[in-house]
């Protein structure tokens, strides 16, 4: 067998017993930058990542990384990216008020309320990219593990990793028959059931087949009313095949996805501020409605049906082929397909201020070949190049026709459209060179050239109310119903706006480190990133508000350590500055029908200053401790004129980023201790506390984010062999109140809230062969 090769077997072996169930050490790697091999293992138990795209312990990767084990996944909840908001440090997570996700590292984020929406922080499976962050709900199933790099990771993940990549390793096939169950009970009727079984089906060929169903009930309710709201109902399914017909070759499989039929969150209101006053008194139920208490639980919304419907399935195939000892051959090839028909209120009432209704479709096809290996006995090279081709279609139905905009306009309702057709091309090379034994350096370039194709406008929704507000309000010929409205000055017409945004960026990094001693390792990177520029989603009368955002360029500053002064004792810490050059960020613009509407935007320059240190402490066998201080500090400092939610003009220089909060803390403990012969004890308790920010430029207070800090407890009792496990849990113990996105709508300031005090049990059981 080949090193290699041999290299791809071990693989399969690595994280089905994670360090957490085989010494006391482990436990602390929730959160840990790099983990210290536990003190009954020392030499053979790392954990392995491959943020370079090969396999290295976490201690060699000479930049700031967090990696969970899927043991640590299980017992903190983390069930979704979302909950990486938990333990990550500079993570935070919020969504859109259409509910798209919006993931931010180190104040880097990107809040866009399009389904083509491109993240500054990608989402990966297996190395290969899930392109759109609404595409990311159910990826967390029969995981192995979860790397989070930080900082632009361009080079060797491509564009729209500026801030930088989660990659979810799925559990591999295993070698012997295994399979295993998971069952959770919990608040608000709350079950979770799936499991897995691995095996092998011939002496080349293995499978591992993976299933799980979440239900519960509705955990939010009308406080005007007695609705209820928030059902949860998602189940996802992973099968892998792993095929080794010789030596050098080894063919992978993974078919994976997800059915979403939840219910959409409803926001809760925080304000009344009417779009058009003259026309409020004429709207029953919109002046003098009472705002709710501060419970997480409590809002309003429109009666309808808020049921996802939701489908997301994605085909990936690897193959490693072993040149020689010591070059490897890998090829990924992925097709994924997204479909989404869901309803969301958005204005927090009970009549339609703003009720959306989206239908549209992603298809996505990637292709990477890359060549690997080691050459020149101190020297690892990596050359690849990448093939991706996205096709986004979205036609969203608006309603406002309770609203002031609607009653004082009679524009009632309308539809929108955006069709996105992605082309990208990209080549890249990384070296990984010892100078010495103990002084590394290494660089990488990217060249990415990306074509996006365009096609949308703002529509009459047949109904003729917008044709005739065209006609009888600004005196211009009728777009006739069903038609574009959006108004092209240069040609006096409402076309359907088709144009392109071609662009190409060059992507590198720069890097040494120097093991100082056995236990000290330093670093310091210079590093670029891109993220493509796009086209919004908006209701527009003018063409022109449909121009596409530039792409953004991230320059990164950084130096760091990875420290293990002594065999329980782990500190890592980090300090970076970001060069900012056209950031994107959804703002607002000012419509001559509609006033204040959502728009992407680029700020001209802005900058991050920033740290971060993590400790991992266990001094006695069974008792763990770590923590994480994150300390960001982010300015616009370039003059940037636009409009704040109110349509006020502004010079938003010298505020800080929206959702990017100046402090993060986590901490997390637990300690575990025999009962007796063959059953072991375990309590824990991990917290962490967010400061204050603001969703929007302009730090107006009804958009303002609260500071918050939240507590989680758990205990139970797990077979002295690892076979089963029962814990009992309690999430957000002291009903903490608190919401991660506040906006405006027409004539309502909302927020969403997060989730209350929850509570229940997880029975975990190893049927064999792991």
């Amino acid at each position: 067998m080949t090193l290699a090769s041999e290299h791809r077997s071990n693989r399969r072996h690595l994280g089905t017993r994670s360090c957490a169930r085989k010494c006391a050490l482990g436990g602390a790697s929730a959160i840990a930058l790099a983990v210290v091999p536990c003190a009954a293992a020392l030499a053979q138990d790392v954990i392995v990542v491959t943020a370079q795209k090969r396999e290295q312990s976490i201690n060699e990767v000479p930049m700031s990384i967090t990696a969970l084990s899927g043991d640590d996944l299980l017992e903190r909840g983390v069930t979704q990216v979302a909950d990486f908001a938990r333990t990550v440090p500079a993570f935070t997570y919020s969504e859109s008020r259409v509910g798209t996700p919006i993931y931010t590292l180190r104040g880097v984020g990107f809040n866009d309320i399009a389904l083509g929406g491109r993240p500054t922080v990608s989402v990966y499976v297996d190395e290969v990219p899930i392109p759109f962050a609404i595409e990311t709900r159910g990826g967390f199933l029969d995981l192995e593990r979860a790397e989070i790099l930080k900082g632009p990771q361009g080079t060797l993940f491509g564009q729209n990793a500026t801030g930088g990549a989660i990659n979810l390793i799925a559990a591999k096939p295993t070698d012997v028959y295994a399979a295993g169950i998971k069952l959770e009970y919990g608040r608000f009727d709350a079950i979770t059931a799936g499991g897995y079984v691995s095996g092998p089906l011939s002496e080349t060929l293995r499978f591992r087949i993976a299933v799980e169903h979440e239900n519960s009930d509705a955990w939010q309710r009308g406080y005007l009313t007695d609705r209820e709201n928030g059902d949860q109902n998602l189940t996802t399914g992973r099968l892998l095949l792993e095929w080794t017909p010789t030596d050098r070759l080894t063919v992978g499989l993974n078919a994976n996805g997800y059915i979403d039929r939840s219910q959409s969150q409803a926001p809760q209101l925080s304000g009344i501020f009417p779009g058009i006053p003259p026309a409020a008194p004429f709207i029953p139920g919109l002046l003098g409605v009472p705002l709710p208490e501060e419970d997480n639980r409590l809002a309003e919304w429109t009666p309808d049906d808020y049921n996802r419907n939701n489908e997301f399935g994605q085909i990936n195939l690897r193959l490693d082929y072993d040149l020689s000892d010591n070059l490897t051959l890998t090829s990924l090839t992925s097709y994924s397909a997204y479909d989404q028909d869901q309803t969301v209120d958005v204005d927090a009432q009970s009549i339609i201020g703003l009720q959306q209704r989206t239908i549209g479709s992603i298809e996505s096809f990637f292709q990477e070949v890359r060549l690997g290996g080691t050459i020149l006995e101190r020297a690892y090279l990596t050359l690849g190049f990448n093939y991706a081709y996205d096709e986004t279609r979205e036609f969203n139905f608006d309603d406002i026709s309770q609203s002031t905009l609607g009653v004082g306009t009679g524009l009632l309702t309308f539809n929108l459209q955006n069709d996105q057709d992605i082309t990208t091309l990209a080549g890249f090379a990384n070296l990984e060179y010892d100078l010495t034994d103990s002084l590394s350096v290494h660089g990488g370039v990217r060249y990415t050239n990306s074509d996006n194709e365009f096609t949308g406008c703002s529509r009459d929704s047949g109904d003729g109310t917008a044709s005739s507000f065209f006609v009888n309000v600004l005196m211009l010929p009728p777009p006739g119903a069903g038609n574009c409205f959006s108004f092209d000055l240069a040609t006096f017409s409402f076309p359907l706006i088709m144009t392109t945004l071609e662009e190409d960026n060059v992507s590198w990094r720069f890097g040494l480190d120097w093991d100082a001693t056995d236990s000290l390792k330093l670093y310091g990177n210079v590093s670029r990133g891109f993220k493509a520029g796009g086209f919004p989603t908006l209701a527009a009368t003018a063409a022109v508000q449909y121009d596409p955002t530039v792409q953004e360029q991230l320059t990164a500053y950084e130096v760091g350590f990875k420290a293990s002064p002594m065999d329980q004792l782990q500190i890592n810490g980090a300090v970076y500055f970001y060069d900012y050059i056209d950031k994107q960020v959804l703002g607002f613009t000012v419509d001559p029908v509609f006033g204040p509407l959502l728009r992407l935007n680029n700020v001209p320059e802005s900058e991050v200053i920033g740290a971060e240190l993590q400790v991992q402490w266990s001094p006695v066998e069974g008792l763990n401790f770590n923590g994480a201080a994150s300390y960001v500090d982010s300015e616009v400092t370039s003059d940037f004129l636009s409009q704040n939610a109110f349509g006020v003009d502004a010079n938003f220089r010298g505020e800080p980023f929206p959702n990017a909060p100046k402090w993060q803390l986590a901490g997390d403990a637990s300690y575990q201790w025999p009962v007796s012969q063959g059953l072991d004890a375990f309590v824990g308790v991990s917290a962490n506390y967010q400061s204050e920010t603001n969703s929007e430029f302009g730090e107006s207070p009804e958009l303002a984010i609260d500071e918050y800090a939240l507590v989680d407890l758990r205990a139970g009792v797990e077979g002295g062999d690892g076979r089963w496990r029962l814990s009992g849990w309690v999430r957000n113990v002291g009903d903490q109140y608190y919401w991660t996105f506040a906006s405006k709508t027409n004539d309502t300031f909302i927020r969403y809230t997060g989730f209350p005090r929850t509570y229940g049990a997880t029975l975990t059981v190893n049927l064999g062969g792991e």
